[in-house]
């Protein structure tokens, strides 16, 4: 199992990552626990690849070259979401 598969929320974290909204159980903006590969926003203009929402400052979210690893780890995200039901 790799870190991002075993990755578990901070008890009472109401945090979705999927869409980024709900109650953090801390204060922090992002959490600062999230492995790597489940992070699904684009460093540069924090667009979520996951829903397909923001405001994409590039104009071309699907061949951002700044997002390409973002883009990638959409389908770690969705797979830790299967294996972690709430």
């Amino acid at each position: 199992m790799t870190r991002w598969e075993a990755f578990v929320q901070c008890p009472g974290c109401g945090y979705d990552l999927a869409t980024g909204e709900g109650e953090r159980s801390c204060a922090w903006g992002d959490c600062p626990y999230l492995p790597e590969e489940l992070d699904v926003l684009c460093p540069n203009c924090r667009f979520n690849f996951m829903t397909g929402q923001g405001n994409d400052l590039c104009g071309h979210p699907g061949t951002c070259e700044y997002a390409a690893d973002a883009r990638s780890h959409v389908v770690n995200l969705r797979d830790w979401i299967a294996s972690h039901p709430r």
